[in-house]
C-alpha cells in the first residue's frame, strides 16, 4: 500500500494550478492552507473546527473527483490524495495512506499487482472456479468444504443466519435504469415514520427475526442521518441488530449511525465497469462513481465492523466484474483487517419497462460465481436474497451461503400481521415465496443450525 503522504505547502505544489483550473479556487485554497497550518502546528484549532474542516475537505475531494471524471491526471490525483490524508489527519483518525480502490480493482496497487499471467494471487482461485472447463461439482465441493470448516456450531452443523430486509422508503431521486424505485417510475411511493418502522420490526420479531437490514431509496430530504439513527437506536433498544443498505454517507454520518448501534453497511457498486456505470446512472446523486466506490472505507473508518459489497448481475460482463469485486474485497480486507466482509450477488430477473439486462447470468455461472467468492474469501459471509427461487437457494445453501433473507417484502410497510404481503410497488420481485418458518424448517431438516441473531463483536 502507498505510504502516508505528508501534507506539503499547498502554495508550492497546487495553488497556481488550482487558480488556473478551478473556478472555486478562491474559496477552496484557504481551506487547504488552514489544514496545512494546523497539521504543521502553526495554528491551534478546536476539536469542532478540526471536524468542520475535515468534513469540508472530504466534500471538496469528491466534488473534485466528479469534476475531473475522465481527466484525472497526475496533479489531479495528487490533490485528491492530499485532501484525503489531510481530512483524515484533522479528524484524528489513525494515520493511513490515501484511498486507492480504483488502483486496487485494476491490480495496479503493488500488493495487488497482477502476475505475468495477468492475474494477481487473489484472482487465481476465483478465475479457476469460473472456468467452464473445470467441472462444476469439483468447484462446489471445494467451496462447501471451506464453508463447513469456518461456519459451524459446536455440534459441527453448518450455521445459517436468517435476516429480513426492512424497507423504509421507496422515494428516490436517482434514475437507475434497472431499479423499480427509479425516479421516473409511476409507482405509489411510501416513506415510513419511525413509529411505522418499529411496528414493522415488531411483526418481523414475531416471526423470529432479530437481525434486520434497513433499506431505503436515496432521497436526502426524507432519508436523513437523524432519521436512520433514530430508527436504529430504537431497534437496538428493543433487542434487534440493524445494518443499513442506504445511500453512501459521509464519514461523519456513518459515525453517527455507528454510535446509534448500526452493526453493518451494505453498499453494492452495481458494476465496476465505469463506462457502463455512467450509462446506467444518468441522473441523481448516484452518478458519482467514486463517492460510491469509497463508501465502505468511510464506513469502516467511522467504526462500522461489517462491510457488505457486491455487484448487480446483468449489468456488465460478469466474470470481469466478479474479479474486480474480488480485488475490491481484498483491498478492504488488507486495509481494515478487523472488519468482517460480506458479499452478495443480486441477479436481475425483472426490470422496469424498457430495460433489458445485456448480460444474462445463467444458473451454472451464478453458482460458480458464489463458489469463486468462497474460494477467494474463506471467512467472509456470503449472502443470498429472495430474488432467487427456493430450489436454487437450497442448493447454494449447501455450497457456500451463510446468510439468507426469508419471507421478504421489498415494499415499505409491506409486512402484514396476517394474510399475503403486498407485492406491487416493490423494488424487485421476490421469487422465493416461502415463509420464514418454512425456510427455517427446510434448513433444520437439511442439517443446518438456524440462527436468528447476529453475533456482534
Amino acid at each position: 500500500m502507498a505510504g502516508t503522504i505528508d501534507l506539503r505547502p499547498p502554495l508550492d505544489l497546487l495553488a497556481e494550478w488550482l487558480r488556473t483550473t478551478d473556478v472555486h479556487a478562491a474559496h477552496r485554497l484557504p481551506l487547504l492552507a488552514e489544514a496545512q497550518r494546523i497539521a504543521a502546528g502553526e495554528t491551534a484549532a478546536t476539536v469542532q473546527r478540526r471536524a468542520e474542516l475535515a468534513a469540508a475537505l472530504e466534500r471538496w475531494r469528491y466534488q473534485h473527483l466528479n469534476e475531473r471524471r475522465g481527466n484525472l491526471d497526475a496533479i489531479s490525483l495528487r490533490l485528491a490524495d492530499e485532501l484525503d490524508v489531510a481530512a483524515n489527519r484533522l479528524a484524528g483518525r489513525p494515520l493511513r495512506g490515501p484511498r486507492c480502490p480504483r488502483e486496487a480493482i485494476k491490480g495496479t496497487v503493488p500488493v495487488f499487482a497482477p502476475a505475468k499471467t495477468g492475474l494477481s494471487p487473489y484472482d487465481s482461485d476465483a478465475a479457476a472456479a469460473l472456468d467452464p472447463q473445470v467441472p462444476l461439482n469439483d468447484v462446489t465441493q471445494q467451496a462447501a468444504e471451506i464453508t463447513g470448516e469456518h461456519f459451524h456450531d459446536d455440534a459441527m452443523r453448518r450455521r445459517m443466519l436468517l435476516y429480513a430486509p426492512l424497507y423504509l422508503s421507496s422515494h428516490c431521486v436517482n434514475h437507475c435504469m434497472y431499479c423499480g424505485f427509479r425516479y421516473p417510475s409511476q409507482i405509489e411511493r411510501k416513506h415510513l415514520s419511525a413509529e411505522d418502522a418499529l411496528r414493522q420490526a415488531e411483526i418481523l420479531g414475531g416471526r423470529g427475526f432479530r437481525h434486520l437490514l434497513l433499506v431505503a431509496g436515496e432521497f436526502p430530504r426524507l432519508s436523513s442521518t437523524p432519521y436512520f439513527a433514530g430508527i436504529i437506536g430504537a431497534l437496538v433498544a428493543r433487542g434487534f441488530t440493524a445494518a443499513v443498505e442506504i445511500a453512501p454517507q459521509t464519514t461523519d454520518s456513518y459515525a453517527a449511525l455507528a454510535a446509534a448501534g448500526a452493526c453493518g453497511v451494505t453498499l453494492y457498486q452495481e458494476t465496476y465497469n465505469e463506462r457502463l456505470y455512467d450509462l446506467y446512472h444518468p441522473r441523481g446523486t448516484k452518478i458519482s462513481y467514486d463517492w460510491r466506490l469509497e463508501g465502505l472505507e468511510r464506513a469502516a473508518e467511522a467504526g462500522i465492523k461489517r462491510l457488505g459489497l457486491g455487484i448487480l448481475l446483468g449489468l456488465a460482463e460478469p466474470r470481469a466484474d466478479l474479479l474486480a469485486l474480488v480485488r475490491h474485497g481484498h483491498y478492504l480486507q488488507h486495509r481494515f483487517p478487523d472488519c468482517t466482509l460480506a458479499f452478495s450477488l443480486p441477479r436481475i430477473h425483472d426490470a422496469p419497462p424498457g430495460f433489458e439486462p445485456p448480460y444474462r447470468v445463467d444458473e451454472e455461472l451464478f453458482i460458480r460465481m458464489y463458489a469463486a467468492l468462497r474460494l477467494a474469501f474463506p471467512r467472509a459471509e456470503l449472502v443470498l436474497s429472495t430474488r432467487e427461487p427456493a430450489d436454487l437457494r437450497n442448493r447454494l445453501a449447501g455450497v457456500c451461503i451463510t446468510q439468507m433473507s426469508a419471507g421478504s417484502s421489498t415494499v415499505p410497510g409491506g409486512y402484514e400481521e396476517t394474510g399475503a404481503e403486498p407485492t406491487a410497488n416493490g423494488q424487485f420481485a421476490v421469487h422465493d415465496q416461502r415463509t420464514p418458518a418454512e425456510t427455517a424448517a427446510w434448513l433444520d431438516a437439511a442439517g443446518f443450525a438456524v440462527k436468528w441473531e447476529l453475533a456482534v463483536r
